[in-house]
């Protein structure tokens, strides 16, 4: 019983359910399999889908410079590709329809607009969603993808400068000529090896590397302005640095002639330079880079021609200090005293970007000081005319504004090559005259503002009679309307001559002075007795290249002049109206202090009685009784106001400063508008 028991028990059992385990679990990895399977079908078609909006957005943003609908027309072209010829980059059954595509404005700070509202369109956006092609037919449910690429054409760049119109002359250097406009005329100083750098081109990423100045590869513009408004750097390194990336190694040794050469004019040493600009802020080097939908790595690697760097680093070293213009050449009718002086108040820029990108020429200033304390009226009449006149007169002030570029419209018709329109707005800041602060007078480029810089003074005083204290301001000549230029690369525009002509301003200037002096202000009272004397004195002695023998007959003739001298001079003084009382003609044959009867009896102090006579006697005025010396003293500023046109004003602009005053220079340096399309989002 028991072994039979044993015998059962040894025997194998039969296993139960296996089969039916082991056919679920292979169905169930099945089923896994073929729903990974059209997972990762759906993954894929996921990236077809991206990869052909991607295409179709970079294909679009090419030709988005064309227009919405040219750009439009070319990402669907990609996707769908040509009927009967290239197919197109979408899933075989797809189309990229219209309204999947759009057109707008991207930067890295807005990043995606449409329409665009910060700047000209420069980008386009594909995105639509599609259903997905299912690879098991029996798998339903929702299989929607959506895609979204944004495609952006770098922005075009433009590198330019804007200068004075300079007067060429024969031998110059081009670098001497362009530091002569900005006041400093450094002959004596070998400059020409210099004009070779008009030709090598630096660009500021390389400039920056060269002062050893860090700059991250992916800066924005306005970091990038940021960054070169807050570096100064000394002249000396700058010019070196400069000379050294054109590869004009041998002017390291010039660069020190140079240095010592403006050191010496200015009487300063330790020059700085600051690199950048911002707007309302100091000006720099460079100006403000705008570079709408552009980044600050483009701007970075523009060509700009060494010798504007090495030019405008100069200018910007020397601004605010002011210069004695010593080569002029003033002749005032031995009149007065005339000091001048120059200096850069607003340095000249480079400017590197697009639209509205600007640059600016150098602000310079010339300070004309015009006194009698030395001459014909400063010795002997000193005490009886003394006119003082600090006169500002800032040349023309230029500023050229990128207003448009790389367009189909603006491409040159004859070469096809294409070009920037600037507006160039030329004016001259201020004219003025009254008294500045010495500490204001190069320091600040609003030095004609009344009263915060510009205060009243005595400008002219006759005989304590006749004075003038207040101050003149010319504001702000400007042509208008702005002048509008189309440039290629390489060419040079030239603002049209306007009504900045230097002739109008002398006259305005002129007249104002001259209605100060005589707009309707009445003289009181009488000269002295010592006064009479001493213009009496003078005008005797301005008659001895006449005759000087003691004769009544030469006496008679410097007599007659005298009395010519005081009849024009109190014409043109403008204070009388009437016909001069007293002042006679000398007759011969009359008894007289002068000449006597019939030769007899005169001599020269008689003369001299006789003149003094005249002069004391008062004639008709504007406002009432005018003394006749009065009116000799105030006929002697006209042509000395003359002459300060003539003699200071127009030489100093043509011949000193070389500027022709009222044209603006713009050169279009380089330009870049062919673009890279490439992915932003």
């Amino acid at each position: 019983m028991n072994a039979a028991i044993r015998n059962r028990s040894s025997r194998p059992s039969r296993s139960r359910g296996s089969v039916i385990i082991n056919t679920a679990i292979a169905l169930s990895l099945i089923i896994i399999t073929l729903i990974g399977t059209e997972i990762g079908f759906m993954y894929f078609m996921k990236r077809e889908f991206q990869k052909a909006a991607d295409l179709a957005a970079l294909a679009g943003a090419q030709q988005i410079r064309a227009g919405c609908a040219a750009a439009t027309a070319a990402a669907q072209l990609n996707a769908n590709g040509a009927a009967g010829g290239t197919p197109g980059n979408m899933p075989t059954g797809l189309t990229l329809l219209p309204g999947e595509v759009q057109c707008g404005y991207w930067d890295k700070d807005t990043s995606f607009q449409s329409p665009a509202v910060t700047g000209t369109a420069n980008a386009v956006r594909v995105a639509f969603q599609k259903a997905s092609p299912t690879l098991l037919s029996f798998f339903t449910g929702n299989r929607l993808i959506s895609v979204n690429a944004v495609a952006a054409l770098s922005a075009p760049l433009a590198e330019f400068s804007v200068g004075s119109k300079l007067v060429t002359v024969s031998g110059d250097s081009t670098l001497g000529r362009l530091l002569k406009g900005i006041g400093l005329d450094l002959s004596g100083t070998s400059l020409v090896a210099y004009d070779g750098l008009a030709q090598a081109k630096i660009t500021p990423g390389g400039l920056l590397a060269a002062l050893g100045i860090p700059v991250a590869a992916d800066i924005g513009v306005g970091e990038l302005n940021t960054l070169l408004a807050g570096r100064q750097v000394a002249l000396g390194d700058l010019l070196n640095a400069i000379v050294t990336l054109a590869g004009q190694n041998s002017l390291l040794a010039s660069n020190i002639a140079l240095l010592q050469a403006i050191q010496a004019k200015l009487g300063l040493t330790n020059l700085m330079v600051q690199l950048g600009s911002l707007a309302d802020g100091p000006r720099g080097l460079f100006a403000q880079i705008i570079s709408p939908g552009g980044t600050g790595s483009s701007a970075l690697n523009v060509g700009v021609s060494a010798l504007d760097l090495l030019y405008t680093s100069i200018g910007v070293a020397t601004a605010n200090h002011a210069i004695d213009v010593s080569s002029l050449n003033i002749n005032l009718l031995s009149l007065a005293k005339v000091s001048v002086q120059a200096g850069v108040v607003q340095p000249p820029s480079i400017g590197i970007g697009g639209i509205g990108a600007k640059a600016y020429n150098a602000q310079v200033r010339t300070y004309i000081r015009v006194t009698t304390d030395a001459g014909l009226l400063g010795s002997l009449l000193s005490p009886l005319i003394k006119l003082d006149l600090p006169i500002v007169l800032d040349a023309v002030q230029g500023t050229g504004t990128i207003t448009d570029m790389c367009t189909p419209a603006l491409q040159d018709p004859a070469n096809g090559k294409d070009r920037v329109r600037f507006s160039v707005e030329s004016k001259i800041a201020n004219v003025c005259v009254g008294q500045i602060a010495s500490t204001d007078l190069f320091s600040k480029s609003a030095a004609c503002s009344y009263p915060s810089t510009l205060k009243d003074m005595e400008l002219i005083n006759v005989l304590g009679l006749l004075k003038v204290n207040n101050h003149l301001d010319l504001g702000v000549l400007k042509a208008t309307p702005d002048a509008q230029l189309t440039l290629a690369e390489g060419e040079t525009g030239t603002t049209p001559v306007n009504n900045l002509q230097l002739g109008t301003t002398v006259s305005s200037l002129l007249s104002q002075l001259t209605s100060l002096l005589f707009g309707g202000q009445a003289p009181t009272g009488a000269p002295t007795g010592s006064q009479l004397d001493n213009l009496t004195t003078q005008l005797w002695n301005n008659t001895a290249s006449i005759c000087t023998a003691s004769t009544t007959a030469c006496w008679g003739q410097r007599y007659a002049s005298a009395i010519n001298t005081i009849r024009q001079n109190s014409s043109q003084s403008g204070l009388l109206t009437g016909l001069l009382s007293g002042v006679s003609d000398l007759l011969t044959g009359v008894l007289n202090q002068c000449t006597g009867l019939l030769g007899i009896g005169g001599s020269e102090q008689g003369c001299k009685n006789m003149i003094k006579d005249a002069l004391q006697t008062n004639s008709n005025g504007l406002n009432g009784s005018v003394s006749n010396a009065v009116s000799v003293l105030a006929g002697l500023l006209e042509p000395l106001l003359n002459a300060i046109g003539s003699s200071i004003l127009t030489p100093l602009l043509t011949n000193v400063l070389g500027i022709n005053l009222g044209q603006v220079d713009v050169n279009l340096k380089s330009l870049d508008c062919k673009g890279l399309p490439m992915l932003v989002y």
